[in-house]
C-alpha cells in the first residue's frame, strides 16, 4: 500500500545535453529513511525500478544528495536527451510498508541554440 504526499505534480524543464535538479520534500519523521526515485507513476513497482537511492548515491547519470536540515533531497540528471522526458517519482520508504511519493514531470527540449549578436 502506498501514499501520495503531494497529489500535484511538480514540472521541471530542460534540454538535451544538459542537466536537471528535481526537489523532493519529506517529512521529518522520514530524516533517515531511504530516499529513491523511478521513472513512471506505479507507486507499488517504485522501489523496485529506482533509477538511484540514498543508499546508493550516484552512477553515470543520476546523483541523489540528502539535505536533512531542509527535509529535501535532491536528484540530479546529467547528460539529458529527450527519452528522459516523462513522469517520475519521488520515493521515502517507510518501514509501516506505506511509501511516501511525490510527482515529477519533466521535459527534455532539443537543444538549446546559440544565439548570436553581431555589432557593426
Amino acid at each position: 500500500m502506498t501514499k501520495i504526499l503531494h497529489l500535484s505534480s511538480t514540472k521541471v524543464q530542460s534540454y538535451e545535453g544538459g542537466s536537471v535538479s528535481i526537489s523532493c520534500p519529506y517529512e521529518s519523521q522520514d530524516q533517515n529513511n531511504m530516499k529513491y526515485i523511478c521513472r513512471g507513476n506505479q507507486p507499488s513497482s517504485c522501489l523496485q525500478q529506482a533509477l538511484i537511492t540514498s543508499n546508493n548515491t550516484q552512477n553515470t547519470q543520476f546523483s541523489l544528495t540528502d539535505d536533512k536540515k531542509s527535509r529535501k533531497f535532491t536528484v540530479t540528471i546529467t547528460s539529458l536527451t529527450e527519452k528522459d522526458s516523462g513522469s517520475y517519482l519521488c520515493g521515502v520508504k517507510r518501514n509501516t510498508g506505506l511509501d511516501v511519493f511525490s510527482a515529477v514531470d519533466l521535459e527534455v527540449r532539443g537543444e538549446r541554440s546559440q544565439i548570436y549578436l553581431i555589432t557593426h
